[in-house]
């Protein structure tokens, strides 16, 4: 009986915590005028892009008691399609992805092109095992939704480097461990999220 009581109130409180962070971090972001959406938005994916996410991660508390994480996703033959093929089909491949990015994280999720061919995660109330599951499901969603052209299908090669928050660690602090965790993965000349270094 004392577990019962004690898994419903723990319960109860997690439910609460996870609220008020959703409430406090995600309402600046959501309910904006047509404006502000406006700025805030990629114009070619739909997604956030750079600005608001920066504005997202000054919200990002240390002290906040619940984790998230950042995934940062780099297609690392997008150079390779504005070549071979041209800027067309290598925006359409970025369309696609960030199409499947976001039809494939939770509502309290976030997700916003970071720079020409990156984009950034950030996942609420996660763990390392969790951000790790999700991080290569993602990447098995876009391996199978090529994009046809000419009757031969285009694939993304994807790159991704992930981490936690930690109580008292900045949000920038989190961003770069992410960042310096894709960087290794891809110096090992790792694609397609065959391998992630925690």
């Amino acid at each position: 009986m004392r577990n019962k009581i004690y898994s419903e109130k723990r319960r109860k409180i997690y439910r609460l915590l996870n609220q008020v962070l959703k409430n406090s971090l995600f309402t600046k972001l959501i309910h904006k005028d047509q404006k502000h959406q406006d700025l805030e938005t990629d114009t070619l994916t739909g997604v956030y892009n750079q600005f608001a996410i920066n504005q997202f991660l000054k919200e990002l508390h240390p002290q906040e008691l619940i984790q998230y994480g950042i995934i940062l996703f780099n297609i690392d033959n997008f150079n390779k399609l504005n070549e071979e093929y041209n800027q067309k089909v290598a925006n359409e491949v970025l369309v696609s992805v960030a199409y499947q990015l976001s039809h494939n994280i939770r509502d309290t999720d976030l997700v916003g092109r970071f720079s020409d061919s990156e984009f950034i995660l950030i996942l609420n109330d996660i763990n390392q095992p969790q951000i790790a599951q999700i991080a290569e499901r993602l990447l098995g969603v876009i391996k199978s939704h090529p994009i046809k052209i000419k009757n031969k299908l285009i694939h993304a090669e994807l790159s991704y480097g992930m981490s936690v928050s930690e109580q008292n660690v900045k949000s920038h602090e989190v961003l770069q461990q992410a960042d310096q965790n894709r960087f290794e993965i891809q110096a090992q000349g790792f694609h397609s999220g065959s391998q992630s270094l925690s």
